[in-house]
C-alpha cells in the first residue's frame, strides 16, 4: 500500500503541474446503450456519446444523448474509482460502475470506439481518474490441440492498455520476495513492462539491487542471493533494449549484475566465476591509444562489444529466450557497425589505423605487434559479417598499410600469429583480390572513366569493315612478395591447417580472373563504342567488331610471368628435384613422403595453373623444369595412395588439355611408364586406385575414337599408340575383367576408325587451339623429333624462299584465284546468303589443298590480317589457326572431297 500512496502523491504533483488539454471524445459518436439484467443485455436506446470533464470538479464522464431528442440523456457515467473498462470486438466498451451496474456501449463505427478508448487513456494517464484501467480483450476463437487440429473456444487474451501500476519498493534484505512478485506481475503486458522499465532506469534501481547483493553475499544469505538472481533474470527477459543498455552503462553495474547471476537456485552447490574473468585486465590490452570516451566509469564501444558477447554467450546462455537472444544480437550488430565506422573515420579516430600499422615498421616489443594482429583480426572478422561495410573497410585497411602487419604475421615464429595472418589475407582476397594485387597502396586497379572517343581515335577501313581500337588494359602488380611468403608457408610450415589456408590464398591469387571485376568500370566505353558502330552500320553480319572483352581486358601477363620466374621455382621445388634425381634417392623420397599434403596441394595448383593461365606463360615453366615428370615419379615411390591419386588426377587434367607440346612431352619422356608401373601393382585389386587408373585410360581411349570425338584427336592417338607399342601384352592379359584393354588394341589395329572421318565431314572439328599461335615461341628444353612425318615439326621455307610463308596470304591468294575462276559471278547474285556459304565452302577446300605443304613452324599469326575479306575473317576467326596443324594429316581427304563438292 505504501507504494500505491507514493504513486498517488507523484501523480497528484504531475496533475497540478499539467494544463488541462483533452481533445479526445469531443466528437459525438452514434452508439447503442445496453444494460445487463440477469443474463440478458437490454437495449436502453440509441444516441450520440461523447466524453467530457466537469469544469467544477474535474471529474470525467461519458454522456449519451438520444439521437431523436438531444435533451434526453440516456446515460451519464463517471470515470471514477477503480472501474475496469474493457474494449471488446473492436466496437464494444463494457464496464461495471461503482453501483454494480453492468453497462455496454456498442458503437456504430470502429473509429468511435477507438476515440472513446483514447479518452479513457488520457484521463487515467493525466491523473483525472488515476485508478481506472482499460483492458483490450482479444477473443481466442481458434486453438490448436495436441494433434494439430483447430478447435473452437479457449480463454480470451487480455492486455492492459492503461491503469495504475504497482511499482516495487526500494529493495532491502527483507522485501526481495515481494519485489520479485511485483516484477513478475509487471511482465504480463507491454504497458506494465514499459512503466517498470522507466521506473528502474530513472530510480537507478539496479544499483540498489547491487547494494543488497553485496550485503547478502557478505552475510552468505543464499536465499536472498537466489532471489536477486531471479529478479535480474526477469528484468532481462522483459526484452527491452534500454534496460540492457542501462545494464552495461558502467563497470560497476556490469560487475555487480554478473556477480548476481553467478548464483542460481537450480545449482545450489555451484557458483560461476564471471567477475574473475572480467576483472582480469589481461583481457583488454591497449596497442595504440584511441580517442574514445572512457571516463566516469562508462563503457566505450569496444568494451561494450566484448561485454555484450560475454552476456549472450556465457552469462545468459542457459536461460535466454529467442526474443531476448535476438535483441542482444541486434545490439551487438549496431555496436559493431559503430566500431567499423569509427575505425574508418581517420578524422575522429586520430589516424588510428596509420598509427597501428607504423608499429610494424618500427623496432618495438614483438608482443605488442602480436597483440595488434590479434586485435585487428577480430575486427576484420566483424567486418566480414557486415556485408554493406566490409568492402570500404577492407579498402581503408589496405590503403593505411595493412600488408606491413600481414608480412610480419606470416613470418612470425609463433604458430598462432601465422594462422591469424593467413586468415587475414584469405578474408581480404575473398572480398576483393585486387586489393592485394595492385601496384602499390597508392595505385590500385584503374577504374577511372574511359577517355572520350572521337572519329579520329578509331581507324576504320571502310573497304574491309574492320574496327581497330586500342584495348583498355588494367595492369596488375608484378610484386611477388606476398605470394613468396605464402609459398614459403605452404612449403615449409608443418601446420596442416595453415597449409590449407596458404593454399587457398594462393589459389585465389593465381586465378586467371583475378581482377576482372575491377574492369566493370569500362562498361560505359563499351556502350559508347557499340553506339558508334551501330550508327556507322559497322556491325554487319559479315563484319567483326571489338567485343566488350577487348575493352575490359586485364593485362595479367606480367603478373603471371613474375609468378613463374620468381615464386614457382621454389614453390614446386620438390617436384623439380624429384624429376632430376633417381627415384631411389633416399633424401628426395624422404622429403616427399614426409610432407604428402604439400604434394597434394601442388598437384591441385598445377591443375589450376595449366587450365587457367595462358599456355604461352605456364607451359614453358612446367616443361622446361620437368614438373610433370616429377608428378609422374610420385607414382613410383612409397607414398600414401591419396597422394598417388592426386598425381593421377593431375596427369589426367594435363592430358585433357589436348595440347600438342604436352602430348609430345609425355611420350618423349615416357611419363606414362610411371603411370603404367603403378597400374600394374593395382590392376588386380578392387579399390579406388584401380578405378582411377581405369578411368585415366578410358578418358584417353574415348577421345581418340572418331565415332565419339569429332574434334582434335591427334594427341590422344599419340597416347594410345605409345601405350599399344609398349604395353600391348599387359592390356591383352592383365585386365580381362574389363573390355578396356581389348578396345584399346582394337582401335589402334583398326586405324582409329579413320574411315569414319569421311562419313562425318559435316561434323568435323572446327575448333582451334589458342595455344597454337605460340608454337614457334616455345623453347622446349628437349626438342622432339619423329621419323613419322605425321608428328614431325620443322622449319622449312616453301617456294624456294628463305622467309617463312604467311599462312593467310597463301590462303587468300588461292581463294582469290578460285573465286575469279569458279564463283565470282555467283557471289554477286541477289541471294547474298547462299552465295556467301557456297564461296566459303569452296575457299576452305582450295585453301586446304594449296596450303598442304606448309610446316607448322611457318605460321606467323597476324600478318596480312587486314587484307582478308570480312566473310573469310568470320569463318577463320575461330578455326583458321588450327588449319595449319591439320593440313598435312587431312590434305589427302580434303583433295578427295573437292571433287564431290
Amino acid at each position: 500500500m505504501a507504494s500505491k500512496s507514493n504513486n498517488r502523491v507523484e501523480n497528484d504533483e504531475k496533475y497540478h503541474s499539467q494544463p488541462l488539454c483533452l481533445t479526445m471524445g469531443k466528437t459525438p459518436r452514434r452508439v447503442k446503450v445496453y444494460l445487463l439484467k440477469g443474463e440478458d443485455w437490454l437495449d436502453n436506446g440509441t444516441g450520440y456519446c461523447i466524453g467530457e470533464i466537469e469544469s467544477e470538479t474535474n471529474k470525467p464522464y461519458f454522456i449519451v444523448r438520444n439521437e431523436a431528442d438531444s435533451d434526453d440523456i440516456i446515460l451519464k457515467s463517471y470515470l471514477e474509482g477503480s472501474i475496469q473498462y474493457q474494449r471488446q470486438q473492436e466496437t464494444l466498451i463494457v464496464w461495471t460502475d461503482l453501483k454494480g451496474k453492468d453497462l455496454a456501449l456498442s458503437f456504430q463505427e470502429t473509429e468511435g470506439c477507438a476515440d472513446l478508448c483514447e479518452f479513457i487513456i488520457k484521463v487515467q494517464q493525466e491523473n483525472y481518474s488515476p485508478e481506472i484501467s482499460l483492458y483490450y480483450v482479444i477473443p481466442n476463437n481458434n486453438i490448436v490441440d495436441d494433434e494439430n487440429y483447430l478447435q473452437s473456444g479457449g480463454n480470451d487474451i487480455t492486455e492492459l492498455i492503461t491503469g495504475p501500476i504497482n511499482y516495487p519498493e526500494d529493495p532491502t534484505t527483507d522485501n526481495l520476495e515481494a519485489t520479485l512478485e511485483i516484477i513478475n506481475q509487471g511482465s504480463n503486458s507491454q504497458y506494465t513492462r514499459t512503466c517498470i522499465l522507466n521506473f528502474v532506469t530513472e530510480k537507478q534501481y539496479l544499483l540498489k539491487l547491487i547494494e543488497v547483493f553485496k550485503k547478502s553475499e557478505e552475510s552468505k544469505n543464499l536465499i536472498n542471493l537466489y532471489t536477486l538472481s531471479e529478479i535480474v533474470k526477469t528484468l532481462i527477459l522483459y526484452n527491452e533494449a534500454p534496460l540492457i543498455d542501462d545494464f552495461l552503462s558502467s563497470e560497476e553495474k556490469i560487475l555487480g549484475l554478473v556477480g548476481i547471476l553467478e548464483y542460481c537456485h537450480e545449482y545450489p552447490n555451484f557458483k560461476a566465476c564471471h567477475r574473475d574473468f572480467l576483472k582480469d585486465k589481461s583481457k583488454f590490452k591497449i596497442v595504440v591509444d584511441i580517442p574514445v570516451n572512457d571516463d566516469a566509469g562508462k563503457l566505450n564501444m569496444f568494451k561494450k562489444n566484448f561485454h555484450l558477447n560475454f552476456l549472450k554467450d556465457v552469462v545468459l546462455a542457459r536461460f535466454l529466450d529467442d526474443q531476448t537472444f535476438n535483441l542482444i544480437s541486434s545490439l551487438i550488430y549496431f555496436n559493431q557497425v559503430e566500431i567499423i565506422k569509427f575505425l574508418q573515420d581517420s578524422r575522429n579516430n586520430d589516424n588510428f589505423l596509420e598509427k597501428l600499422f607504423k608499429i610494424y615498421e618500427q623496432d618495438v616489443n614483438i608482443e605488442m605487434k602480436r597483440d595488434g594482429v590479434k586485435m585487428l583480426h577480430q575486427y576484420i572478422l566483424i567486418a566480414k559479417s557486415l556485408q554493406s561495410y566490409q568492402s570500404e573497410f577492407f579498402s581503408t585497411l589496405v590503403k593505411s598499410g595493412l600488408f606491413s602487419m600481414i608480412r610480419f604475421a606470416l613470418q612470425d615464429t609463433e604458430n598462432t600469429i601465422r594462422v591469424l595472418g593467413t586468415e587475414l589475407i584469405v578474408v581480404i582476397i575473398e572480398q576483393d583480390v585486387s586489393l592485394v594485387s595492385s601496384i602499390d597502396k597508392d595505385e590500385t586497379i584503374d577504374n577511372s572513366d574511359p577517355p572520350n572517343i572521337s572519329n579520329d581515335d578509331i581507324n576504320i577501313d571502310h573497304d574491309e569493315t574492320i574496327i581497330e581500337s586500342k584495348p583498355l588494359k588494367l595492369n596488375l602488380s608484378d610484386d611477388m612478395t606476398l605470394i613468396l611468403i605464402l609459398s614459403k608457408l605452404l612449403v615449409e610450415d608443418k601446420n596442416s591447417g595453415l597449409k590449407m589456408q596458404a593454399f587457398e590464398a594462393l589459389r585465389i591469387l593465381l586465378d586467371s580472373n583475378i581482377a576482372r571485376n575491377a574492369a566493370n568500370g569500362n562498361s560505359d566505353f563499351d556502350h559508347l563504342k557499340n553506339e558508334f558502330n551501330s550508327s556507322n552500320k559497322l556491325q554487319h553480319d559479315e563484319g567483326i567488331s571489338n567485343t566488350s572483352d577487348e575493352c575490359t581486358d586485364i593485362n595479367t601477363n606480367n603478373y603471371f610471368k613474375a609468378f613463374y620466374s620468381q615464386a614457382a621455382p621454389s614453390l614446386f621445388g620438390n617436384l623439380i628435384d624429384l624429376a632430376k634425381e633417381d627415384t631411389n634417392n633416399e633424401d628426395i623420397i624422404r622429403k616427399i613422403s614426409g610432407d604428402e599434403l604439400l604434394c597434394q596441394h601442388l598437384c591441385d595448383l598445377i591443375i589450376t595453373c595449366t587450365k587457367e593461365h595462358e599456355t604461352h606463360i605456364s607451359r614453358p615453366f612446367f616443361l622446361e623444369n620437368n614438373i610433370l615428370l616429377g608428378v609422374a615419379k610420385i607414382l613410383a615411390i612409397n607414398t600414401k595412395t591419396t597422394l598417388k591419386l592426386s598425381a593421377i588426377r593431375c596427369l589426367k587434367s594435363i592430358i585433357l588439355l589436348n595440347d600438342n607440346f604436352y602430348s609430345r612431352y609425355f611420350v618423349s619422356n615416357d611419363v606414362l611408364s610411371y603411370f603404367m608401373g603403378f597400374f600394374e601393382t593395382v590392376s588386380h585389386q578392387d579399390n579406388l586406385a584401380n578405378s582411377a587408373c581405369l578411368d585415366f585410360l578410358e578418358v584417353i581411349l574415348k577421345n581418340c575414337d572418331a565415332t565419339i570425338n569429332h574434334g582434335k584427336r591427334q594427341n590422344f592417338k599419340l597416347y594410345v599408340t605409345h601405350l599399344y607399342k609398349n604395353y600391348k601384352t599387359f592390356f591383352q592379359n592383365e585386365i580381362n575383367y574389363v573390355t578396356l584393354g581389348t578396345d584399346l588394341i582394337h582401335i589402334v589395329e583398326s586405324g582409329f576408325y579413320d574411315n569414319n572421318d569421311v562419313k562425318n565431314t559435316s561434323r568435323a572439328d572446327t575448333s582451334f587451339n589458342s595455344d597454337d599461335e605460340y608454337l614457334n615461341r616455345h623453347n622446349a628444353s628437349t626438342p622432339i623429333k619423329y621419323d613419322d612425318d605425321e608428328y614431325k615439326i620443322e622449319n622449312r621455307p616453301t617456294n624456294g624462299s628463305s622467309k617463312p610463308n604467311n599462312l593467310f596470304e597463301d590462303i587468300e591468294k588461292d581463294m582469290e584465284s578460285n573465286m575469279i575462276g569458279n564463283g565470282e559471278k555467283r557471289l554477286r547474285e541477289n541471294d547474298e546468303e547462299d552465295g556467301e556459304n557456297a564461296s566459303v565452302l569452296q575457299e576452305n577446300d582450295n585453301s586446304s589443298a594449296s596450303s598442304s605443304t606448309l610446316g607448322l613452324a611457318d605460321m606467323e599469326p597476324g600478318r596480312g590480317k587486314k587484307k582478308l575479306s570480312t566473310s573469310i575473317r568470320k569463318k577463320f576467326s575461330n578455326a583458321g589457326k588450327e588449319i595449319a596443324l591439320r593440313l598435312r594429316s587431312t590434305s589427302t581427304n580434303t583433295n578427295n572431297n573437292n571433287s564431290n563438292i
